[in-house]
């Protein structure tokens, strides 16, 4: 992946992208040809909120694990079979 400083891209570009809206280039043909997105750093509470959620996703699979009798070795075993 290559990095570019927003500060090196034109005018244009700038204005383009300054209020955060996805962004996608087309070409002559208007062919969409790259999309661009704003990163943005999540809040403390979206990133607690994440963290239930992740908490309680595994909650779930452990419980669903223990009451078919599978171990987390097992799902590793299925995720590896292929590899």
């Amino acid at each position: 992946m290559k990095k570019i400083r927003l500060n090196d891209l034109g005018e244009p570009f700038q204005k383009a992208v300054a209020d955060g809206e996805p962004l996608v280039v087309e070409d002559d043909q208007g062919e969409a040809r790259y999309s661009v997105h704003r990163i943005g750093k999540p809040t403390e509470q979206q990133k607690e909120e994440a963290l239930r959620g992740l908490r309680k996703l595994q909650e779930k699979a452990d419980a669903s694990m223990k009451k078919h009798g599978k171990t987390e070795d097992d799902l590793m075993r299925v995720i590896l079979e292929d590899d």
